[in-house]
């Protein structure tokens, strides 16, 4: 079967059952119509559904979706578009479906948005070098483990692992006892949750205006953005004397082992107290007694918290068993502004928290 039999498109309206069946067989996972409606239908970031498909007699076999976001680039609000569940069917493979589709979502957005950006891992991240995207950096996670016996079950089948962490989760959960008592309890911070918390973290995001490429973080933003149907979302805010001092977002993943909630963002950005943080994420892990594996960005929070916190980078044992670092990486469109005005391969260009990941 040749590459020309098959035909790369734009998504057209109907394409949505073939999309969702292809994602099953793909990513082994059955996700709902709620799920791409709030992802990719109904983003409020573009006026089209941002997908192109790959098909063969009118079957979709492949997909390179793009997950829309508002991003302040030196202070002016652009939309940035992330690969995100790219998808080629297994019996598809091989015939040059990924390079076809991402060659034409580049000629389709060339000119209209600044630049895509995206967290590949290490199978992914060669296709995207090969098609123009550049490096940042290698981009950590910290972790705090729960319950390292489930952990290991979860996310490794290697029975030497496996055995490993079945055996040393007794000292994970008396090093987790020991943060737990030593850890920071700030005098004069309260902590609340709000449910419906989408104004009072914009307030904060107001609060800094930082200079680095993130999202832009509006009212409209958190409204949509704490939508995702695949995770549960608390907000804990932080108040001292004054009012609100910085805010910790919480979201646990809705049906899916190990359980793991992640500090899915932070505000304000650069600028939060750290004992009011400590306050916020002092509650978060106190609140969630079920959780087997928390998850914290590189950015927004200060190390220091998350070390006090029991907090670690996945670069060293046992974490660099049980997970992999992903690549940060970028490739700007021509005549955009980002390339203009800001280097955007510099690290130091960018401050993300979980809230600029498709998969958070």
């Amino acid at each position: 079967m040749g590459e020309s039999e098959y035909e790369i498109r734009r998504f057209e309206p109907g394409d949505d059952e073939g999309f969702l069946s292809l994602y099953a067989t793909v990513m082994g996972e059955r996700k709902g119509r709620d799920w791409f409606e709030w992802k990719y239908a109904e983003n409020p970031y573009v006026d089209h559904v941002p997908v192109i498909v790959g098909t063969l007699d009118e079957t979709i076999v492949a997909a390179r979706p793009f997950f829309a976001l508002p991003m302040r680039i030196r202070g002016e609000r652009e939309v940035a578009l992330q690969p995100a569940d790219t998808m080629v069917h297994p019996d598809h493979r091989r015939r040059g479906l990924f390079t076809r589709m991402t060659e034409r979502a580049i000629e389709r957005y060339t000119g209209e948005h600044p630049l895509f950006f995206n967290f590949p891992n290490d199978r992914s991240r060669p296709g995207y070098l090969k098609l123009g995207w550049e490096t940042v950096a290698e981009r950590s996670t910290y972790y705090r483990i729960q319950r390292l016996d489930a952990v290991g079950t979860a996310l490794s089948d290697r029975p030497a692992v496996r055995l490993a962490c079945a055996a040393g989760a007794p000292v994970a959960r008396g090093y987790n006892r020991l943060r737990d008592r030593t850890a920071p309890d700030p005098d004069g911070i309260s902590v609340r949750t709000e449910p419906d918390p989408a104004a009072t973290l914009a307030d904060l995001a107001e609060t800094a205006s930082p200079e680095r490429l993130h999202a832009a973080r509006d009212e409209g933003f958190y409204r949509w953005r704490l939508g995702n149907p695949d995770w549960e979302y608390t907000a804990y805010v932080a108040s001292g004397d004054a009012g609100p001092e910085a805010a910790v977002v919480a979201g646990t993943a809705v049906d899916r082992e190990p359980t793991t909630t992640k500090l899915t963002d932070v505000v304000p950005l650069d600028t939060a107290p750290e004992d009011a943080l400590a306050g916020a994420i002092g509650r978060v892990v106190a609140d969630h007694t079920e959780t087997d594996l928390f998850a914290a960005p590189p950015q927004g929070i200060p190390e220091s918290v998350l070390r006090a916190f029991g907090f670690h980078a996945d670069t060293s044992l046992p974490l660099s068993s049980l997970t992999s670092q992903t690549t940060h990486v970028v490739r700007t469109l021509p005549d955009d502004r980002a390339q203009n005005e800001t280097d955007v391969t510099d690290p130091d260009s960018w401050l993300l928290t979980f809230a600029e990941a498709d998969t958070s």
